[in-house]
């Protein structure tokens, strides 16, 4: 299905099952396909699923405009005010989660609990934050937003159902990562420290196992500034 924004772009999204609303938000050039398992596992548990692509990735349209968190955060209100959803659930992985937090800050009403998959409320390490991603810094992050890193995307791989959805669904609409650096190096450069420290909704941050003690380290962190 396709919604049109109000500066003009089709955004491409998919609303399955009935009852409460859970939203999956995608990260930095995935697909909406990525949830492929976790759509019908949530329909059978009776909730309502929202899954959309952003702007410019997807089966969504192409654009130069709007390669910011803050447009794409207003594409997902403007979605979810079509759909006349009045609160809902959001569960966002990496720069998805990014988008929530925005979210939280200009509409917190809407959300009744987020959930965040692998995504720190700050990119950028520097002396006092070394919870970022990888080595990037404020002095650096301009040059390494050019390059693709060389990380594993999964721990454990994908289910073979999820993985054909979504070979498929990269084959049909590729994702150009050179047309949206801008948007990656806006999502690096933001902090939402405060807006986390600030929010009056339960936040569960989702991270593999290993990095408990960093977590734990990070909570404090927070709770410091």
């Amino acid at each position: 299905m396709l919604f049109e924004t109000s500066d003009n772009v089709k955004i491409n999204y998919e609303l399955t099952g009935k009852g409460k609303t859970i939203v999956l938000v995608n990260g930095f050039g995935a697909y909406q396909e990525i949830w492929s398992a976790q759509v019908p596992f949530l329909n059978n548990l009776g909730y309502q699923v929202l899954t959309y692509d952003h702007r410019n990735m997807g089966k969504s349209q192409r654009t130069e405009r709007g390669h910011n968190i803050v447009r794409l955060t207003q594409d997902l209100e403007e979605l979810i005010s079509f759909l006349k959803i009045k609160q809902a659930i959001f569960m966002g992985h990496s720069m998805g989660a990014s988008i929530i937090f925005c979210l939280i800050k200009r509409w917190p009403t809407v959300v009744k609990r987020a959930l965040v998959v692998d995504q720190s409320p700050k990119m950028l390490n520097d002396k006092n934050w070394k919870y970022g991603f990888m080595d990037y810094t404020s002095e650096n992050y301009h040059k390494k937003c050019q390059e693709r890193p060389h990380v594993h995307e999964t721990f454990a791989g994908l289910d073979d159902g999820v993985y054909a959805k979504l070979m498929k669904a990269k084959e049909e609409n590729p994702f150009n990562r050179k047309d949206n650096v801008d948007l990656l190096e806006n999502h690096m450069s933001l902090d939402w420290r405060k807006v986390i420290e600030n929010a009056t909704i339960p936040i569960t941050f989702l991270l593999l196992r290993r990095v408990r003690i960093i977590v734990k380290d990070m909570k404090s962190c927070l709770k410091k500034k």
